[in-house]
């Protein structure tokens, strides 16, 4: 199979399986949002940024280097299999012994007993890096996505048998681990590495390097992606925090999966074609028209309608969270188009031009959040629209001239979607206001279907290539 037919294969599969999960696991997550309060999603949301981190080194960047590497030899696994047990033990050992410190940092005492109890994941973790490695490298992306779907679905039903038999935040907790452990023994079920680990760091040079550029990469990636977090945690408290996870929790959504997919893809294509430059380029400048044609509108869609959504399907309770989706997802197509440029220096051998533009960020937006924090969690999402265009005009100045890209081209490339979209929100916005505002469950739908005519119809008038590029991305 040539490397189109993988790409479009793992992009089949990855898009099909998160559908089909999301279609399960979001409408168990509604459910479960009902039933929980703000201040539990708020606990949630603390505990889960320090398994998040945890969770981002716990390979130490391994498994990208052996997707990476041109040839891998058995010994070499061996020793990586070693060096992943010895630092998944560490973690668990670390997190168990610092929870109550966790707990009276952030004056919440069940905080210690909750991060003891996910801390166990790691204790698994450790066997997924290598089979999931391997089935990378083969770009079996089908194996992949069959393990996120069951692990997706086997954590959600848990988590709402939990929520609907009154459990609380332990629902999330445990409906978390059980999506680790899972996805963890599936992997190995495929895809078993079956050999005693070696704990030796001879002849690993080229891995660990690179390794350590990706950890770096991912630690910087957390602080720019979880300091509102730990800020409104710190500052504002759990419960504001509650509203707010939930805010980017369904503000992000598209993100998460959207990007996922394609991330997951890119990279190892990518390393395929680390010696192609030109090739590189014009699939990277493919890629984000593709991603802006879907990106802008469906989050400016979401920004469009977001009172009605927390009305109808979350309740008067998550009232505080409709104005934070509605300016989070205003910023969130750049966001995407942005995780478009990680697998891409990667795959070509550039950790370090990564570095350099994730540190920029790292550093640039907790400041910001600072500053918005004084305003609330409002302030906190404004902070975001503010700074992140900034930020995300100086990761092109690093990643254009590598790939010798014109910013003219780049912009070109996101322009018409950019503007179909423009014309898209007015539609909706207009289509509300003359409506009356009505908050019911068919005016709801009434404007999806308005503002996704408008989208459709616009596109098609101003960005055939657009609609022809997509269309021929799919026909093998």
């Amino acid at each position: 199979m040539d490397l189109r037919k993988k790409v479009l294969s793992g992009l089949g599969w990855s898009a099909g399986a998160r559908f089909l999960s999301q279609l399960v696991t979001w409408a168990i997550t509604l459910v479960v949002i009902r039933l929980l309060t703000p201040a539990d999603y708020g606990l949630m949301a603390i505990a889960g940024m320090f398994m998040f981190f945890f969770a981002l080194l716990n390979e130490l960047g391994m498994g990208a280097a052996l997707v990476q590497k041109r040839k891998l030899d058995e010994s070499i696994l061996q020793q990586v299999f070693g060096l992943l047990l010895l630092v998944n033990f560490c973690f668990f050992l670390l997190l168990s012994f610092s929870s109550p410190l966790i707990a009276i940092f952030f004056n919440e005492p069940r905080l210690s007993s909750i991060i003891r109890v996910l801390s166990l994941q790691f204790l698994l973790l450790g066997f997924s890096t290598i089979p999931q490695s391997i089935l990378m490298r083969k770009m079996d992306f089908k194996a992949i996505s069959m393990a996120d779907f069951t692990s997706a679905i086997a954590g959600s039903l848990i988590t709402l048998i939990m929520a609907v038999f009154g459990c609380g935040v332990w629902s999330l907790v445990i409906g978390m681990l059980i999506t680790s452990f899972w996805r963890t023994i599936y992997l190995n079920i495929i895809s078993p590495y079956l050999h005693f680990p070696r704990f030796s760091f001879t002849n690993m040079k080229h891995i660990i390097s690179f390794g350590g550029y990706v950890t770096t990469n991912r630690v910087l990636w957390f602080v720019l992606i979880q300091s509102d977090v730990f800020i409104i945690g710190k500052i504002l408290g759990k419960e504001l925090l509650g509203f707010y996870s939930v805010a980017t929790e369904i503000a992000s959504l598209p993100m998460q999966k959207i990007s996922g997919i394609i991330s997951q893809v890119a990279f190892p294509a990518y390393s395929s074609v680390q010696n192609e430059l030109e090739k590189a380029k014009s699939h990277f400048l493919k890629s984000i028209r593709i991603m802006s044609l879907f990106a802008f509108p469906i989050l400016w869609g979401i920004s469009s309608i977001a009172p009605e959504i927390v009305a109808l399907l979350l309740g008067d309770k998550w009232q505080l969270s409709a104005l934070p989706i509605q300016l989070l997802s205003l910023v969130i197509p750049l966001r995407m188009i942005n995780n478009l440029f990680d697998p891409t220096v990667l795959g070509l051998g550039r950790p370090d031009i990564s570095f350099s533009i994730i540190l920029f960020s790292a550093i640039a937006m907790p400041i910001a959040i600072l500053v918005g924090v004084n305003w609330g969690i409002v302030g906190v999402s404004l902070a975001w629209i503010i700074a992140y265009p900034l930020i995300f005009l100086y990761n092109l100045s690093r990643i254009l001239p590598f790939l010798r890209i014109r910013m003219h081209d780049f912009f070109y490339a996101i322009a018409k979607p950019v503007i179909t979209s423009l014309i898209m929100y007015g539609a909706v916005i207009g289509f509300k206001t003359i409506s009356g505002n009505t908050c019911s469950l068919s005016s709801l739908l009434l404007l999806i279907a308005a503002g996704s005519t408008v989208y459709c119809g616009m596109t098609i008038t101003l960005n055939k290539e657009g609609c022809r590029e997509a269309l021929n991305l799919i026909r093998i």
